[in-house]
């Protein structure tokens, strides 16, 4: 798919990855991505495929665009996770289901490789504030977290709706559009408890008495997160032009 709309592809910093595989290679992963192409997760798979089994995540159920359709067919449904998400003003918002999480480790312990975007996707070209999912399931499962981003030039940077892949078609077609893949070192989380995420929202799910202490442990619990997805976007954010960095104006609260 990466073949369709980049005349020319290059990967940067995979040495990283595979420096620490030679050196712990029992080591689980997690990709964590910047969102602002429907290129982002082909990509990751044109320059990691050799190295981890990726499993895609997105927040679609039907998986119904017309980019994730072709992963889709291309994939198989076994290589994909939709994640649970409402429908806002500013476009999709993730929900945080613990379904989705228990199977993405279950993934995780079969040998999958999960890519999930630490922001989501946005039609402003712009990184929008980091979710939380990614470092949530590093915790959960121990796995370490790989940062990538892709650098794309020229072309329809979103590749979100007809018009904007017949761009990029043309775009392809005239010899233009570059993508370069960047890879940083994977990182180690400090340690952090998160089962206080799951028990409080299954509490609430299940409309059980949840104490003012368990709120208070779960707000800490999140806040901790967030600073830590907050650190990761900065890595993915520091390998990227600037024009394709997080706006500043765009900070919204994660769930």
């Amino acid at each position: 798919m990466v073949g369709l709309f980049c005349s020319e592809f290059s990967v940067e910093g995979k040495e990283n990855l595979v420096s620490f595989q030679e050196q712990n290679p029992d080591t689980k992963f997690i990709i964590a991505s910047s969102h602002i192409s429907n290129l982002d997760a082909p990509a990751a798979i044109k320059a990691l495929g050799d190295r981890v089994d990726i499993q895609i995540t997105a927040e679609s159920v039907l998986f119904k665009s017309l980019p994730h359709k072709i992963m889709f067919a291309a994939g198989g449904s076994e290589n994909f996770t939709p994640l649970e998400y409402k429908k806002g003003k500013e476009g999709k918002q993730g929900v945080f289901n613990p379904k989705d999480f228990q199977e993405l480790s279950s993934k995780i312990e079969e040998g999958k490789t999960p890519w999930m975007a630490i922001h989501p996707f946005t039609l402003k070209e712009k990184m929008q504030q980091p979710r939380t999912g990614a470092v949530f399931l590093a915790h959960k499962t121990g796995a370490k977290i790989i940062p990538t981003a892709l650098e794309f030039e020229g072309g329809s940077m979103s590749l979100e709706g007809v018009g904007e892949i017949a761009k990029g078609l043309l775009t392809r077609a005239g010899g233009k559009g570059r993508a370069t893949y960047h890879i940083g070192e994977p990182i180690d989380l400090p340690p952090l408890d998160v089962s206080i995420i799951e028990s409080v929202l299954g509490k609430r799910a299940n409309k059980e008495r949840v104490t003012r202490e368990e709120i208070d442990k779960f707000k800490e619990v999140h806040r901790l997160l967030q600073e830590q997805a907050d650190e990761v976007a900065g890595r993915i954010a520091a390998m990227l032009p600037e024009e394709q960095r997080r706006s500043a104006e765009n900070k919204e609260k994660s769930v």
